[in-house]
C-alpha cells in the first residue's frame, strides 16, 4: 500500500503567543491540496514543519513514508519547497544559482528549466539582486517545477506573480499531477486563486486547522463573506471569524 504524501498525527507547535495545532489529518498521494487561510494563520509555520524547518514541540510528520526529523535528507531529496523569503543573491545571477541547485538533485530536468526560463521570461545572466519580488518567486518556481520532486510545497506563490505567469504555474501543476505519485501543497490566503485548481482544500485560522474536504463539497458547505466590523461579532451559529 503506497504511503500518504503527508501524514500529521496530534502535531503541536508553540512559539512566544502563537501556537499551531493539535493537528491530525492526512494528505494522499496524486492531489492539489489548497492550504486556505489569512496572514498569520500558521500556513507557512506548518509548511516549514513538513519540510523540517523547526521542530515541534509534540506530534508525529510522516512525508513520503519517512519521519521527521530523523530522516530530514531522504525527505528533502524528494520535496520541493518554494517560499518568498528564499533568497539566492548570494550566487549573483539567475544561471549561477541554477547550477548550484542542480548539482543536489539528480532527477533536476535541464529541458524542462531552459523552457520555464524562456516562459517566465528570465535569462541566466539576469543579476538576482536587480530581480523584482516577482521574478525572485519565479526563480524559486523554476528550481522547484524542474525537478521531478513527489511533493511540492508552494508558500504562497502566485503573490507577486503577473497574469500569465499565474497561468504557467497553474499549466504545470496539473501537469505534474498527472503522476499519481505526485502531489502538490499550494498555500494562499485566498480561495478564489485556487478552487479551480485544488482536488482538496484545508483552511487553517489561528493556527487551528477548521476544515479539510474534497474542493467542491467544501465550497458548497462553506461561505467566505468579508465585513466591517465594530467590535465583536455577535455569536452565530456556524459563524467563524478568520481574521
Amino acid at each position: 500500500m503506497t504511503s500518504p504524501a503527508i501524514e500529521l498525527r496530534d502535531l503541536h507547535y508553540k512559539v512566544g503567543r502563537f501556537e499551531l495545532g493539535p493537528i491530525t489529518t492526512t494528505v494522499p498521494r496524486g492531489y492539489v491540496l489548497a492550504l486556505i487561510g489569512p496572514n498569520g494563520a500558521g500556513k507557512t509555520t506548518l509548511l516549514d514543519l513538513i519540510m523540517g524547518l523547526g521542530r515541534p514541540k509534540s506530534g508525529a510528520i510522516q512525508v513520503l513514508g519517512l519521519s521527521q526529523p530523523s530522516d530530514e535528507v531522504a525527505i528533502k531529496s524528494r520535496v520541493a519547497y518554494v517560499n518568498p523569503d528564499l533568497n539566492f543573491a548570494a550566487w549573483g545571477t539567475i544561471g549561477r544559482a541554477l547550477n548550484f541547485v542542480r548539482g543536489f538533485y539528480p532527477d533536476w530536468d535541464a529541458g524542462r528549466c531552459a523552457r520555464l526560463l524562456v516562459a517566465f521570461e528570465l535569462k541566466r545572466s539576469d543579476k538576482i539582486a536587480a530581480m523584482s519580488f516577482g521574478g525572485r518567486i519565479k526563480l524559486s518556481l523554476i528550481m522547484a517545477l524542474s525537478r521531478e520532486a513527489e511533493l511540492l510545497l508552494l508558500d504562497e506563490p502566485t503573490v507577486g506573480l503577473d497574469v500569465n505567469a499565474r497561468r504557467i504555474l497553474f499549466h504545470e501543476i496539473l501537469e505534474i499531477v498527472k503522476n499519481e505519485n505526485r502531489t502538490v501543497v499550494i498555500s494562499s490566503h485566498q480561495l478564489d486563486d485556487l478552487e479551480r485548481l485544488a482536488d482538496r482544500c484545508a483552511i487553517i485560522s489561528k493556527g487551528q486547522l477548521i476544515a479539510m474536504a474534497p474542493m467542491d463539497g467544501l465550497l458548497d458547505r462553506y461561505r467566505q463573506v468579508d465585513v466591517m466590523r465594530v467590535g465583536r461579532l455577535p455569536e452565530c451559529l456556524g459563524l467563524r471569524s478568520v481574521s
